[in-house]
């Protein structure tokens, strides 16, 4: 019986986790940071055009004027306000950072060097 209860237990452990919780959801953008004076007109209106999209461990980035880019990503590291990725077409030395407010509603793409995409939760 013990088995029985720790094997559903550590089942049940594994079901809950699902890989890529934080990112998974349809995001929307709202804004640019980190640009400069120049730029940051068109790099609001580039963020608020973007989209992302994750499900399971597929992800789909839509940007103003190109098609949906589809890709299979990887968790590289995840603890309670980031996730690091890699996804199948940039490879695992090309990883990709989310940020996420406590509440999880709002999430922030690291371009690095300072740049940022802010995007909200949609409810779909």
């Amino acid at each position: 019986m013990r088995k029985l209860v720790l094997a559903l237990a550590i089942a049940g452990s594994i079901g809950c986790k699902h890989p890529g919780s934080k990112l998974e959801g349809h995001w929307k953008g709202t804004r640019a940071e980190g640009i400069g004076p120049g730029a940051q007109d068109a790099a609001n209106a580039f963020a608020t055009q973007t989209e992302i999209t994750a499900k399971g461990t597929a992800i789909t980035i839509t940007t103003p004027g190109g098609k949906p880019v589809a890709a299979t990503f990887v968790i590289d590291s995840e603890n309670a306000s980031t996730v690091v990725v890699h996804t199948d077409r940039d490879g695992a030395a090309n990883k990709e950072t989310f940020g996420f407010t406590d509440d999880a509603k709002t999430m922030t793409w690291r371009m690095g060097e300072g740049r940022t995409i802010t995007f909200q939760r949609q409810k779909d």
